[in-house]
């Protein structure tokens, strides 16, 4: 679906690819933001699963964490819980805190073969709210009651 939110979402693209050819990780997963969400280019999961594994095979956290998504989803890719869980431990390992969240969800849960454990849902959890994550915050708080 094509749809552009801003006359910069269409600018920004190009300048995002130039970065993601330079071998700049975050311009990778930027332009993985881009295709995922059709800013400034049609919607295209495959170009989004290509610049997001650039982008975390370069370090940049947060496209670890989005690749994560989509193989938990199963959105644009064959679903695959292990890949997921994989990514977003490399997301949290990274600093992103949204990958630490994901792993608190799951190890509180019990949810994609994760074993549920509340010690380990807190850690991570408290790994998230230390960054900045509100969510996990309250998501900790919750878990201690």
């Amino acid at each position: 679906m094509w749809r552009t939110y801003s006359d910069n979402d269409a600018k920004a693209v190009p300048l995002y690819r130039k970065a993601c050819d330079g071998g700049d990780a975050t311009g990778c997963g930027k332009l993985g933001d881009m295709y995922s969400d059709a800013l400034g280019v049609p919607e295209d999961d495959a170009q989004a699963y290509v610049f997001y594994g650039k982008g975390c095979d370069g370090g940049y956290a947060r496209a670890c964490n989005d690749l994560g998504d989509m193989y938990d989803e199963g959105h644009g890719v064959t679903q695959d819980h292990a890949q997921a869980f994989a990514l977003f431990f490399k997301a949290c390992d990274g600093g992103d805190v949204g990958g630490c969240t994901e792993l608190g969800i799951k190890y509180q849960f019990g949810d994609i073969g994760v074993p549920e454990d509340h010690a380990k849902a807190a850690d991570f959890y408290r790994k998230a709210c230390d960054g900045g994550a509100d969510d996990a915050c309250g998501d900790l708080k919750q878990l201690s009651n």
